[in-house]
């Protein structure tokens, strides 16, 4: 991979072959889940790996341009709002919460984009937990204490065993301890209802470009 720079912007790629990434195999692709995972886990990768120099504004899985040509002409069109989003991001950091009341799957093992950001919701609505149990009120409190901390929440469409919910929260730096804190108490007081709390560890803002 290497740095290009483009105005005030550096733009991260990598030349592939063009025969392996032409639309159609890639959509042939799509449907290989042991293709798309290793492609996932190159794009988080080399996401991470930049981060080290600075703000990285994640593009979505998969995204190729046939020459350079359409690359410039893209980076042109797009510079405008790359940058507004890079002011926005800065260097804030995406979290995910998850909520399970009884018998489930932790969550993991597939690639972060797969499972999270490409399931993640345009808007940044509460889940709907409705019901008057000890359970829902619980589960309304840690969605109310987290989102109090986060800038921005994506709900993650999940349709695990017992989940209640599962959401996408950008945190300041100095917020990501907090949001451990408040899922450290939730663990505790959810564990004589049957009620789990999970906290996966902060990425760059895919969920939210």
């Amino acid at each position: 991979m290497q740095a290009v720079r483009f105005g005030r912007l550096a733009l991260v790629l990598e030349f592939v072959d063009g025969s392996a990434y032409a639309p159609e195999a890639i959509e042939r692709g799509r449907d290989d889940e042991s293709w798309l995972a290793a492609e996932a886990r190159l794009l988080e990768g080399a996401v991470e790996r930049m981060r080290a120099h600075g703000a990285v504004l994640p593009m979505r899985l998969l995204t190729v341009f046939a020459h350079p040509e359409a690359l410039e002409e893209t980076a042109r069109e797009q510079y405008a709002r790359w940058s507004r989003s890079l002011a926005r991001l800065g260097t804030k950091r995406e979290c995910v919460v998850h909520l399970f009341s009884g018998p489930h799957v932790p969550p993991g093992g597939s690639p972060y984009v797969l499972r999270v950001a490409r399931r993640a919701s345009r808007t940044g609505r509460a889940p709907a937990l409705k019901g008057e149990s000890a359970v829902m009120e619980h589960a309304r409190r840690v969605w109310h204490e987290c989102s109090e901390i986060a800038t921005a929440t994506r709900r993650i469409a999940e349709a695990s065993r017992g989940s209640l919910f599962s959401a996408a929260m950008l945190l300041e730096p100095d917020a990501v301890d907090k949001l451990a804190k408040v899922l450290d108490r939730a663990a505790e007081a959810g564990r004589p209802l049957g009620v789990s709390a999970y906290l996966e560890t902060p990425r760059a803002p895919f969920s939210f470009v």
